[in-house]
């Protein structure tokens, strides 16, 4: 009888500790899924900063001529919408802050880049502002 108990207490001993161990594991992989999936959209935030840096870059030497370049400029504030776009929701959801503060300048530098007789040294401003925004965002995303 004795020998039964024995066997059941380590049984149940076995049991108990593979049981924790599994829970442990789980808990374990769930935040390793958590903190890929806040790494994968950092990741996706900071490649979609890079791409709207990128078209702001190429708005401002566009601006340089500005009479020679009306339709590129034009072209250029088009594709600056688009590559926002693309990173927006996710901005807006997990940096609200962040997202209010960019769009302050960028909103009306994409209307501004549209109109027939656009305000060069206005778009200026506001890509210079737009793109210093962009550069603490993405500092703060590397963090």
């Amino acid at each position: 009888m004795k020998k039964i108990r024995s066997y059941i207490s380590i049984l149940v001993i076995v049991i108990m500790a593979a049981g924790c161990s599994s829970n442990g594991d789980n808990e374990t992989k769930e935040n390793s899924k958590a903190n890929n999936s806040d790494g994968q959209m950092d990741d996706e935030l900071l490649n979609g900063s890079d791409e709207v840096m990128a078209v702001l870059d190429e708005l401002q030497a566009n601006l340089k001529n500005k009479a020679e370049n009306l339709e590129l400029i034009q072209k250029t504030g088009k594709d600056l919408e688009e590559n926002w776009d693309e990173i927006e929701k996710k901005v807006e959801e997990n940096f609200p802050e962040d997202y209010e503060s960019i769009e302050e300048s960028l909103y009306p530098l994409i209307s501004e880049s549209q109109k027939d007789q656009a305000d060069s040294a206005k778009m200026k401003e506001l890509v210079n502002e737009t793109k210093e925004k962009l550069e603490s965002f993405k500092v703060k995303l590397a963090e």
